[in-house]
């Protein structure tokens, strides 16, 4: 049919929070680019953007990869106040990586206020079982308590990387405030508005 091009693809812009050295980069990397970074030096932003197709409905991601260092507190509290939806990390190799995704939440809840806040929980590094210091239970568990999805991935081999934000796009999807629709009017309006009237 003529005049039917594709649909625009709807943007947001997600953020990846979480501890240095939990494999931000490397996630973002192997997501946008399809490559996987040997070594990554620690940054202060780094952005990436990719279309993805989620529900038969292309999303134009763009993902900031956040440095974890917390001399920063005031750029990614900007992050948090105004992006729309998050990934949350920690490594599997790492406790103390997995206690610092707590607070992290917890002022997440104090810049954004009581709406739910979309994001997804990631455990990295999950190949590395060897050097596992979180077991995937307590994730799971977390994630329970966050009422948010939870995966743990290996960005080096790309397990479960797509999954990560195909699952942000539809904790943001579902999380959306309704868009406000306008009804038609009826010719007749006078007699049927009142029982035909759109409700949202």
């Amino acid at each position: 049919m003529a005049g039917l091009g594709p649909r625009p693809a709807k943007g947001y812009r997600v953020v990846l929070l979480g501890s240095v050295a939990v494999g931000k980069t490397a996630l973002a990397t192997q997501f946008a680019c399809g490559s996987f970074p040997e070594q990554c030096e620690p940054s202060v932003e780094e952005l990436f953007s990719k279309v993805i197709e989620v529900n038969a409905a292309p999303a134009l991601l763009e993902i900031v990869d956040t440095v974890g260092a917390e001399h920063l507190v005031t750029l990614k509290d900007l992050y948090i106040k105004n992006s729309d939806g998050f990934v949350v990390l920690y490594s599997v190799c790492s406790e103390a990586s997995f206690e610092a995704v707590r607070p992290l939440r917890e002022r997440m809840g104090r810049l954004r206020g009581p709406k739910a806040v979309p994001l997804v929980l990631v455990g990295t590094k999950a190949d590395l079982d060897a050097q596992r210091q979180v077991l995937t239970a307590r994730g799971r568990a977390l994630a329970r308590e966050w009422r948010c999805p939870f995966l743990e991935v290996t960005a080096k081999s790309k397990l479960l990387v797509d999954q990560v934000f195909t699952q942000v796009v539809r904790e943001m999807e579902a999380l959306a405030p309704p868009e406000e629709e306008v009804p038609a009017v009826p010719t007749n309006a006078q007699e049927t508005w009142p029982s035909e009237r759109f409700i949202g």
